[in-house]
């Protein structure tokens, strides 16, 4: 035991075995086969040891190796069969044999593992439920995210009338920018004074209908004005009026330095902003909009402190049936000129719902919208029960996209219902006390415009001033709200096509791109990181070239677009001198070469290599519409599961996990979910699904640089093994066909005996003519002989050459005739094991069937048990005589007591005594039936165990003899009999037992 013990010590003791363990047969040496020699007890270095010495590594702890790999490792070793290795051939067999190759095998992709269908690890359950949920929960998001995108895009299409808002804002923008003097003139106050006159006033309150043409004559064209007042381009009526609002500054301090503090002490456009209101009505004639304009002109209505002004023109045109709210801004610059920005015009319907149809797209998106409300509340209750552990889990990054999908939709709707109930509701009531009609009135009557004093006897300026300004507050609002719900539209289609993504991640033939995107994720984000450092230096290299001179280049934000726009032309740089021409040249080609050419081309390679490269790895995937099959059959098929979602929240609980072992069975599933009532199908498909899961994953192992390299050094070792086996084979052959054939025959049907002895003899003299001209010394008899003697010998091994490859070809045939007839077993087995499995299911099907049918048995026995509750059989078996008994006296009293001359009371009695026979008659009847329904408790106890012992029958047969139901399937098939209990059984004829016939 000692001597074990040390052996044991000595062994495991050795560095052999660390590089053994890692996989690293390829760093082995002799050395550490050597120290494995000095644990035998053999220190010479030429000695060697038996075969059975290394069998006693099984017996020892911590080689990591297994008695298969050991026996391969003797096997290799030990090439010549003497039953003695050395170092040498122990190093060479555990460094180049078939236990090199599992010792790498099981370093790179672990202990191969047997998968049985019956049962699986739980990790590997878990990893196949989320797998399969999360693959069938993005196949299934896919119809439902183009149903929710196909309804919201037709909502926003039909209610936005982006088409419609075109045509008016490219009215406003004739009306604004034509004239005789040009809104793109305007630079300063003077000018935009000059502009309102001869551009604006012609063309927003142009009262003469033909102003453009002629001019007009009072007596020749009596109908000189406009008969619809307020009209731009003559069909977008003014409402109310049009407001100047002045945004003005109360001055600060200037930021000059001290030398200028004294000139400039106060710059007025610095400061607060503060606004101020002047109203144009349409109503009043074209002369005293003059007047009005002339006088804010001289008294310098716009003055030094004026930082913005806003011309608001809020119309609404019948024919398109919206309003129009248009706001140009003019903004004063410190510099000294001014801009105007024309972008701040908002186009929306005056009733977004004027035929309810129009609300079916948004009833749809809203239904689809709870749709994926409540499927996400169905993963997150059961996530949030787990605890914050289950929330973590739950909120993956799909999930989040999913829910702030919901949130994002909801939100839109809910702007979208403040725009409605806005347009709709406060709207109209702000423009309802609205003096309109009275204006227009006075303006028909009159056949012209009004005058100030006119225009005040209709209406109180100051109180039509106060409704205006109203109905502009108003007008903003839901131009702000319509533009608000525009916004969140433009948003929400990205998040639309986020879970487009989603839903492409469920078929590996759209998921190319997602993971084209993702898998060139890092090499993008690096050359961006590059691209961007050099854009911006050429960014800002053109701010400082010609910024100063060019619009777009002015600012590091406009600087950075225009560049990407590569928007500079010659006429930008023409004006410069020659040599700053050049150096604009320089910067531009420079640009134009090492970004848009160099640059974007790798780029683009990087993209087309990471596509190529993931397009390859799909190989053939199905396509969506196979998929889509296979799920629907799924779906059938799993109908009546638990949800898989409530069971991997269960399984994956970390205070009260539903099923805690690690090895998963279908009876341990069941019962860790007994309560939720889980199914023996349902079990099945899961364990088993899990399996076939767990077993292909493991071919699915990525291997790292050191793993290649293992992989190469230890490929490169067997390849060059079998270079030097097959140079050695090649010498043999070649040497064996140049004696062969190195004399021909005359005859070419001579026997190849003849030729190898011709040849055998031409050997001999050719060799012993040579031997007498080089070495005269050598030609005595006695060193003939035995160069003879020589030549004999390699003839003979030349001849078992021979005889090896002809046995070669022998073994090859019959190798061929092996494998036909392997083949041929494995497709008899295969065939025998579909129908064992067949007679299984069927097996399994009639138990089924017959289970189902004891518990109703079962059921009604209870039944019946509760109805008989409380009976007494014996009781009722003697209560017949009883009746009789009773009435016979009681006819004897009715004969001693009665008159003999009354006959009704005889009838009484005959009827009495006919009813007395009756109830006898049911009461036999009664008792007769509950003799019988009594017995049958006594039968159903027979059953039980019958039915029992058929089924380990029939299981013991599947097992144990499968051919006989290959033998005769009509013989050995199971039929149903009709039993005496009036109950189906299943008779097995001669291979049931006996009890069961």
């Amino acid at each position: 035991m000692d001597n074990t013990e040390s052996f044991g010590a000595r062994v495991g003791h050795c560095a052999l075995w660390e590089k053994v363990k890692e996989g690293h047969v390829h760093l082995i040496t002799n050395e550490d086969i050597q120290e494995l020699f000095h644990a035998f007890d053999v220190y010479d270095p030429s000695e060697k040891i038996s075969t059975s010495d290394l069998v006693r590594l099984c017996s020892v702890e911590g080689t990591y190796l297994t008695a298969e790999d050991i026996g391969e490792w003797i096997k290799d070793s030990d090439v010549d069969g003497t039953g003695e290795v050395g170092i040498m051939d122990v190093h060479r067999g555990i460094t180049e044999g078939t236990a090199a190759f599992s010792l790498v095998k099981r370093a790179l992709f672990g202990q191969e593992k047997e998968h049985k269908l019956s049962e699986c690890s739980i990790h590997e359950l878990l990893g196949w439920m989320h797998y399969e949920y999360d693959k069938k929960s993005k196949l299934w998001s896919l119809p439902e995210t183009l149903f929710l995108f196909t309804a919201f895009i037709i909502g926003a299409v039909l209610h936005l009338n982006v088409w419609e808002a075109f045509k008016s804002s490219r009215a406003y923008q004739y009306a604004l920018t034509y004239g005789d003097f040009a809104l793109e003139w305007v630079v300063d106050r003077d000018t935009f004074w000059k502009w309102v006159y001869e551009g604006w006033l012609r063309n927003i309150l142009r009262h003469h209908m033909v102003s453009f043409i002629r001019e007009v004559d009072p007596d020749q064209d009596v109908l000189k004005t406009n008969p619809f007042p307020g009209r731009v381009l003559k069909t977008h009526q003014i409402i109310g009026a049009v407001r100047f609002r002045r945004w003005y500054a109360v001055g600060t301090a200037c930021l000059s330095g001290n030398m200028w503090k004294d000139l400039y002490s106060q710059c007025p456009m610095h400061g607060e902003l503060m606004p101020d209101d002047w109203y144009i009505f349409y109503h009043e004639s074209y002369e005293v909009i003059q007047e009005q304009i002339q006088e804010r002109a001289e008294n310098f209505w716009l003055d030094d402190h004026t930082r913005f002004l806003d011309v608001q023109t809020f119309s609404y045109n019948a024919h398109q049936a919206m309003f129009t709210l248009d706001n140009l801004r003019l903004e004063f610059r410190e510099a000294g000129y001014m801009i105007h920005r024309d972008g701040k015009r908002e186009t929306f319907a005056d009733s977004p719902y004027y035929n309810l149809w129009l609300a079916i797209p948004d009833l749809i998106f809203a239904v689809l919208l709870w749709n994926v409300f409540y499927g996400e509340m169905k993963e997150l209750v059961p996530a949030a029960m787990n605890g914050l552990d289950g929330i973590k889990d739950y909120l993956k990054l799909w999930n989040v996209i999913d829910w702030i999908a919901i949130g994002f939709g909801f939100t839109t709707l809910s702007f979208w219902m403040v725009f409605v109930l806005k347009v709709s509701g406060e709207l109209p009531e702000v423009l309802k006390p609205l003096p309109s009609n009275a204006l227009d009135r006075a303006v028909f009557t009159n056949r012209s415009y009004l005058t100030s004093e006119e225009f005040d006897s209709v209406v109180d300026r100051f109180d039509f001033e106060r409704q205006v300004a109203e109905i502009f507050r108003c007008a903003e609002e839901v131009a702000e709200s319509h533009v608000v719900a525009r916004r969140l539209i433009f948003v929400y289609l990205f998040i639309l096509m986020l879970k487009f993504f989603k839903a492409f991640g469920s078929n590996d033939r759209l998921d190319i791109v997602i993971k084209t995107i993702t898998g060139s994720a890092v090499d993008v984000a690096h050359f961006a990181l590059a691209f961007a450092l050099v854009f911006v230096c050429f960014a800002g290299s053109g701010m400082l070239l010609i910024g100063t001179t060019f619009e777009g280049y002015h600012t590091i934000p406009s600087a950075l677009y225009f560049r990407w726009a590569e928007n500079v032309e010659m006429d930008d740089i023409e004006g410069f001198e020659p040599w700053f021409q050049v150096l604009a040249y320089f910067w531009f080609f420079s640009y134009l070469s090492l970004m848009s050419i160099l640059m974007i081309n790798i780029l683009v390679g990087l993209i087309f290599e990471a596509y190529g490269r993931i397009r390859s790895a799909a190989g053939e995937p199905e396509t969506l519409l196979e998929q889509v099959g296979e799920a629907v059959e799924n779906l059938k098929e799993t109908k009546n599961f638990i949800d898989m979602w409530y069971l991997i929240c269960e399984l994956e609980d970390d205070d009260f996990p539903a099923h805690p072992a690690e090895l998963v069975t279908i009876r341990s599933l069941k019962k860790a979910f007994s309560k939720d009532r889980m199914t023996k199908q349902n079990a099945e498909y899961l364990i088993e699904s899990a399996s076939r899961w767990a077993k292909k994953q493991e071919h699915n192992v990525e291997l790292s640089v050191t793993d290649g390299v293992r992989m190469i050094g230890q490929t490169r070792t067997n390849v060059n093994k079998l270079l030097v086996l097959s140079e050695q084979a090649i010498d043999v052959v070649n040497a064996m066909l140049r004696k062969f054939h190195s004399k021909r025959t005359e005859s070419e049907g001579g026997d190849w005996l003849s030729m190898y002895g011709a040849a055998q003899h031409e050997i001999q003299q050719e060799a012993a003519t040579k031997t007498e001209e080089s070495d005269p010394l050598a030609a005595s008899p006695a060193r003939r002989k035995h160069k003879v003697s020589e030549m004999q010998q390699k003839s003979r091994e030349e001849l078992m050459f021979y005889q090896m490859r002809n046995r070669f070809s022998d073994m090859i045939s019959m190798t061929q005739e092996q494998t036909k007839l392997l083949e041929f077993i494995s497709q008899s087995i295969g065939a025998r094991q579909e129908s064992i499995v067949e007679k299984d299911n069927w097996g399994r099907q009639k138990t089924a069937v017959l289970t189902d049918r004891c518990e109703k048995i079962e059921i009604n026995i209870g039944k019946l048990s509760e109805c008989l509750k409380g009976v007494d059989p014996g009781q009722l078996r003697g209560m017949p005589d009883k009746l009789k008994e009773f009435a016979q006296k009681v006819h004897a009293w009715q004969v001693e007591d009665s008159n003999p001359r009354s006959s009704s009371k005889l009838d009484h009695m005959a009827m009495l005594q006919h009813q007395m026979d009756s109830i006898s008659q049911d009461v036999a009847q009664i008792s007769a039936a509950t003799k019988a329904k009594a017995d049958i408790a006594k039968a159903l106890q027979h059953v039980k165990p019958l039915i029992d012992q058929w089924c380990g029958a029939t299981t013991a047969r599947l097992v144990k003899t499968p051919s006989r139901f290959t033998e005769d399937s009509s013989d050995a098939s199971p039929r149903m009999v009709q039993t005496w209990t009036g109950f189906t059984s299943f008779d097995a004829q001669d291979d049931a037992p006996d009890e069961v016939r």
